[in-house]
């Protein structure tokens, strides 16, 4: 039985494919296995995959129907054999000696899960910034605060998991952001956390449009859904870092308020609802880590709302005369 289950999930990237699937064989850790999830990707990468498996025993390929990167994450933990679980986005790549390095601190420290850093990569600028400046080790609730204030990375794939920390977790079916909705109770479930200060994860930053991201209001819901339940979850657990995830809450709260303005999006949605409510509920909070721009935009949810909208439909039109300049 190996050590590792890898897990990717695959969708519409074949011109990455070959890259990430290669960093990963390419391992100076060999004791692994790969599931490769098809999640209905509809170019060949479902074919990508199967010679893949054909080349090398290691990997193993499931065909499923197009159910996001939460589901074909879920369809590979569901069928992972091993002690040890990471995940790697099918557009990413990784460092030759990451999952050697990570495991080997993993096993020397007795830690549940390790965690590294990203470096974000678009076109030939590769950039990373490390959050700490040497290893670390946590115990318990301390790992949890780090996660929830950020000063921990959200990325599951920036981390190895052991399994009985995932149990029966799972990521949010048909949410973006689900790293942000689902690490933290893996931290959680872990009596050590162990941090590398190396940035072994290659994260892909598509070139393409800003406004396709910046302005979508199921991603930026999604995104604020994500840090209200990890706010929720802060306070049931009677957590330290209560405060720094109201501030996390409230600033994704007043995003997503932005882009629904921005996108004439229903006041009387059920998701337009709960991002006014949760601002109205926070309209005089303050935090040492406010920018000048939320201040505003809390200013005018308080005063003038008129100002807010047309703040919102400025910002959207920059945005995409910056997407289109780009092209």
């Amino acid at each position: 039985m190996p050590k590792l289950s890898i897990i990717v999930p695959v969708y519409d990237v074949e011109q990455y494919i070959h890259k990430c699937v290669d960093s990963i064989l390419n391992q100076t850790f060999r004791d692994f296995e790969l599931i490769l999830v098809d999640d209905g990707s509809p170019d060949n990468c479902g074919a990508i995959c199967d010679e893949y498996a054909k080349k090398d025993n290691r990997v193993k390929v499931i065909h499923k129907e197009n159910g996001g990167l939460s589901d074909a994450r879920n369809w590979g933990i569901d069928v992972a054999q091993c002690e040890i679980i990471g995940f790697v986005d099918s557009d990413d790549y990784i460092d030759k000696d990451m999952y050697s390095d990570m495991i080997s601190y993993l096993e020397e420290n007795k830690c549940d899960i390790v965690c590294c850093d990203l470096c974000s990569v678009r076109g030939e600028k590769k950039k990373f910034r490390l959050s700490y400046s040497e290893h670390k080790i946590f115990l318990g609730k301390d790992a949890v605060n780090e996660i929830l204030n950020v000063k921990l990375d959200n990325s599951a794939p920036s981390k190895i998991f052991k399994r009985n920390v995932i149990g029966e977790i799972r990521f949010p079916i048909g949410r973006v952001y689900e790293d942000v909705a689902t690490t933290y109770k893996f931290v959680f479930n872990a009596e050590k956390v162990g941090y590398i200060p190396n940035p072994y994860y290659y994260y892909l930053k598509r070139e393409g449009s800003i406004i396709s991201s910046s302005f979508n209001e199921k991603s930026r819901y999604d995104c604020f859904l994500g840090y209200k339940e990890r706010l929720e979850f802060c306070k049931k657990h009677n957590l330290e870092c209560i405060h720094d995830c109201e501030w996390l809450a409230l600033k994704n709260a007043l995003s997503a308020l932005t882009a629904f303005y921005a996108k004439h999006e229903d006041k009387i949605s059920d998701r337009f609802v709960d991002v006014y409510n949760f601002i109205k509920e926070y309209k005089n909070f303050k935090h040492k880590k406010m920018h000048s721009k939320h201040k505003f935009l809390l200013w005018c949810f308080n005063n003038c709302k008129q100002l807010y909208i047309s703040y919102a439909k400025l910002y959207y039109i920059v945005k995409k005369i910056k997407s289109s300049l780009q092209k």
